[in-house]
Protein backbone atom coordinates (compact mmCIF):
# COMPACT_ATOMS: atom_id res chain seq x y z
CA UNK A 1 0.00 0.00 0.00
CA UNK A 2 2.99 2.66 0.88
CA UNK A 3 4.18 1.96 -2.27
CA UNK A 4 1.19 2.55 -4.07
CA UNK A 5 0.40 5.91 -2.13
CA UNK A 6 4.17 7.14 -3.19
CA UNK A 7 3.68 6.37 -6.68
CA UNK A 8 0.22 8.20 -6.88
CA UNK A 9 0.88 10.81 -4.69
CA UNK A 10 4.65 11.31 -4.15
CA UNK A 11 6.51 11.27 -0.62
CA UNK A 12 4.90 14.68 0.30
CA UNK A 13 1.34 14.24 -0.77
CA UNK A 14 1.38 10.54 0.67
CA UNK A 15 2.28 12.15 3.98
CA UNK A 16 -0.26 14.46 3.49
CA UNK A 17 -2.78 11.80 2.39
CA UNK A 18 -2.40 9.27 5.05
CA UNK A 19 -1.97 11.93 8.03
CA UNK A 20 -5.51 13.27 6.89
CA UNK A 21 -6.92 9.86 6.92
CA UNK A 22 -5.13 8.72 9.78
CA UNK A 23 -6.35 12.12 12.03
CA UNK A 24 -9.91 11.03 10.81
CA UNK A 25 -10.02 7.64 11.28
CA UNK A 26 -7.66 6.06 13.67
CA UNK A 27 -7.40 2.48 12.49
CA UNK A 28 -5.23 4.62 10.27
CA UNK A 29 -1.70 4.75 11.06
CA UNK A 30 0.64 7.39 9.73
CA UNK A 31 2.96 6.74 12.00
CA UNK A 32 3.52 3.50 10.21
CA UNK A 33 3.10 4.81 7.45
CA UNK A 34 6.08 7.43 8.16
CA UNK A 35 8.67 4.89 9.23
CA UNK A 36 7.44 2.82 6.24
CA UNK A 37 9.20 5.32 4.13
CA UNK A 38 12.24 5.97 6.19
CA UNK A 39 13.32 2.65 6.40
CA UNK A 40 12.13 1.48 2.50
CA UNK A 41 12.29 4.43 0.70
CA UNK A 42 15.38 5.76 3.04
CA UNK A 43 15.65 9.79 1.91
CA UNK A 44 17.74 12.03 3.25
CA UNK A 45 17.12 13.56 6.74
CA UNK A 46 15.78 17.00 5.01
CA UNK A 47 13.35 14.99 3.23
CA UNK A 48 11.82 12.62 5.67
CA UNK A 49 11.70 15.81 8.09
CA UNK A 50 9.88 17.68 5.15
CA UNK A 51 7.86 14.47 5.17
CA UNK A 52 6.89 15.03 9.34
CA UNK A 53 6.15 18.22 8.58
CA UNK A 54 3.49 17.84 5.82
CA UNK A 55 2.10 14.96 7.67
CA UNK A 56 1.69 17.26 10.74
CA UNK A 57 -0.09 19.85 8.35
CA UNK A 58 -2.35 16.94 7.16
CA UNK A 59 -3.06 15.61 10.97
CA UNK A 60 -3.59 19.12 12.47
CA UNK A 61 -6.83 19.56 9.05
CA UNK A 62 -8.12 16.33 10.26
CA UNK A 63 -7.80 17.54 14.37
CA UNK A 64 -9.21 20.82 13.38
CA UNK A 65 -12.24 18.80 12.48
CA UNK A 66 -12.62 16.56 15.45
CA UNK A 67 -12.30 20.31 17.61
CA UNK A 68 -14.63 21.78 15.65
CA UNK A 69 -17.09 18.73 15.62
CA UNK A 70 -16.86 18.33 19.34
CA UNK A 71 -17.84 22.21 20.08
CA UNK A 72 -20.88 21.29 17.44
CA UNK A 73 -22.30 18.20 18.98
CA UNK A 74 -21.30 19.09 22.52
CA UNK A 75 -21.83 22.72 23.14
CA UNK A 76 -24.81 23.26 20.78
CA UNK A 77 -25.64 19.65 20.68
CA UNK A 78 -28.27 17.75 22.26
CA UNK A 79 -25.66 16.83 25.27
CA UNK A 80 -25.40 20.61 25.57
CA UNK A 81 -28.01 19.96 29.03
CA UNK A 82 -25.83 17.18 30.30
CA UNK A 83 -22.23 18.50 30.26
CA UNK A 84 -23.98 21.69 31.61
CA UNK A 85 -25.61 20.00 34.51
CA UNK A 86 -21.77 17.81 34.96
CA UNK A 87 -19.75 21.04 34.77
CA UNK A 88 -18.74 21.68 38.48
CA UNK A 89 -17.58 17.74 38.40
CA UNK A 90 -15.60 17.95 34.93
CA UNK A 91 -13.74 20.83 36.21
CA UNK A 92 -12.72 19.04 39.24
CA UNK A 93 -10.69 16.60 37.06
CA UNK A 94 -9.99 18.98 34.49
CA UNK A 95 -6.74 20.26 36.51
CA UNK A 96 -4.14 20.68 33.66
CA UNK A 97 -5.76 19.86 30.43
CA UNK A 98 -2.61 21.60 28.43
CA UNK A 99 -0.27 18.24 29.48
CA UNK A 100 -2.94 16.01 28.93
CA UNK A 101 -3.16 17.49 25.45
CA UNK A 102 0.82 17.37 24.83
CA UNK A 103 0.38 14.06 25.97
CA UNK A 104 -1.71 12.69 23.69
CA UNK A 105 -0.20 14.49 21.19
CA UNK A 106 3.42 13.03 21.41
CA UNK A 107 2.83 9.51 23.40
CA UNK A 108 -0.98 9.17 22.16
CA UNK A 109 -2.12 8.94 25.77
CA UNK A 110 -5.10 9.32 25.89
CA UNK A 111 -5.58 9.00 21.98
CA UNK A 112 -5.59 12.47 20.14
CA UNK A 113 -8.61 11.25 18.73
CA UNK A 114 -10.43 11.93 21.86
CA UNK A 115 -8.75 14.52 23.09
CA UNK A 116 -9.77 16.91 19.71
CA UNK A 117 -13.55 16.44 20.37
CA UNK A 118 -13.82 16.96 23.88
CA UNK A 119 -10.83 20.10 23.58
CA UNK A 120 -13.13 22.81 23.61
CA UNK A 121 -16.37 21.71 25.21
CA UNK A 122 -14.98 19.92 28.04
CA UNK A 123 -11.18 20.70 28.48
CA UNK A 124 -12.23 24.52 27.71
CA UNK A 125 -9.02 24.70 25.49
CA UNK A 126 -8.99 27.67 22.90
CA UNK A 127 -8.22 26.94 19.13
CA UNK A 128 -4.65 28.52 19.34
CA UNK A 129 -3.39 26.68 22.42
CA UNK A 130 -4.90 23.61 21.02
CA UNK A 131 -3.66 23.95 17.67
CA UNK A 132 0.03 24.94 18.93
CA UNK A 133 0.28 21.85 20.89
CA UNK A 134 -1.24 18.96 18.94
CA UNK A 135 0.86 20.74 15.64
CA UNK A 136 4.62 20.96 17.91
CA UNK A 137 3.28 17.33 19.46
CA UNK A 138 2.42 15.86 16.05
CA UNK A 139 5.70 17.22 14.52
CA UNK A 140 8.18 15.99 17.65
CA UNK A 141 6.27 12.34 17.60
CA UNK A 142 6.72 11.73 13.98
CA UNK A 143 10.20 12.93 13.29
CA UNK A 144 11.49 10.59 16.38
CA UNK A 145 9.07 7.87 14.88
CA UNK A 146 10.84 8.21 11.39
CA UNK A 147 14.72 8.58 12.35
CA UNK A 148 14.31 5.00 14.26
CA UNK A 149 14.63 3.08 11.09
CA UNK A 150 17.30 5.86 10.28
CA UNK A 151 19.46 5.30 13.39
CA UNK A 152 19.47 1.24 12.53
Amino acid sequence: MTERLLESFGIYGGSFVVAFIAGMFPLFSIEAFLITVSYVVAPPVEVMFLCCLVAAIGHQIAKTICYYAGVGALEHGKLKNKLDKNRERIDRWNKAPHLIMLLGATVGIPPLYILGFIARPIMRMRFSIFTLIVFLGRIGRFSVLAAIPMLL
